[in-house]
């Protein structure tokens, strides 16, 4: 990895997820507002999506180096969709204990962080429709190459 590339590290985790749970539709970055949430049945198999966090400079990590040579963090939540709290709950446990550990390359293991919680996606009558359980992982990682930058 030449520079500070995340999108190469989410890829590699992605890549990771889609490899280790083939029986689940992953997505990535999907709107989940309320309007969006009841198009999708609600008999529909339990899924997926990761909402990636962006880059962040990990200040007890500094360098005297400069800051290309710091520590940096980001994250990233997994979304379990499904029909019921308690399979939103399981698949999101799965997905959790599959991957808290798992080492990136250049970098350390993924992390949970900030908990994780199940909530119902409601639809206009107040009735929940679909169940959300929500769990964010993060990772620390240094560059390869600080003192270059991402090639196209």
């Amino acid at each position: 990895m030449d520079g500070i590339n995340l999108v190469s590290i989410q890829d590699e985790i992605l890549s990771h997820i889609e490899t280790s749970f083939p029986q689940y539709e992953i997505l990535e970055d999907e709107l989940l507002d309320d309007e969006s949430l009841l198009r999708v049945s609600n008999k529909t198999k339990p899924f997926i999506v990761i909402r990636w966090s962006g880059l962040s400079r990990d200040r007890a990590g500094a360098s005297f180096s400069g800051v290309r040579h710091d520590e940096y963090f980001s994250r990233f939540d997994i979304v379990s969709i499904a029909p019921a709290p308690k399979i939103a709950r399981k698949v999101l446990n799965l997905f959790m204990d599959k991957l808290i550990g798992w080492k990136i390359s250049n970098g350390a293991a993924l992390t949970p962080e900030l908990g994780q919680e199940v909530f119902p996606s409601v639809d206009h009558n107040g009735v929940p429709h679909l169940y959300l359980g929500v769990g964010t992982l993060s990772f620390r990682f240094n560059s390869d190459n600080p003192d270059s930058n991402i090639t196209p």
